[in-house]
Order: structure tokens, then sequence, then C-alpha cells
């Protein structure tokens, strides 16, 4: 079975997001953390996603 994680970090990026939105009311910074760390999720969906491809295109 393949695994593939840029799906499951993408996923993790808006989850982020969204509990920054969610618990904005109950903490001052929580959407700043939020977005933090939707963008560290962002890149690592980026970096799942070229190496990915980068070990793809080593076998053509």
């Amino acid at each position: 079975m393949k695994k593939n994680y840029t799906v499951f970090f993408l996923l993790l990026f808006v989850s982020s997001i969204s509990g920054g939105m969610a618990l904005k009311n109950f903490f001052d910074y929580s959407m700043i953390i939020g977005v933090g760390l939707a963008m560290i999720f962002l890149f690592a969906a980026a970096f799942s996603l070229g190496k990915k491809n980068r070990k793809n295109k080593s076998y053509n």
C-alpha cells in the first residue's frame, strides 16, 4: 500500500486553521498559532509531494 502523506498534511493544514478560528474567543493568540501551524503543515505537504515526485522520476 502506498503512503500518501501529502493528503494527511493538507488535512492537518485545514484543521489547524479551523481550530484557530474555533478557539479565537477562548485564547488571545489562537488564530496566530493556528495559521503558524497551518504554514508548517503546508510546507510539509509541499516537501512530501516534491519528495514523492523526485522518487517517481528516478525510475523513468
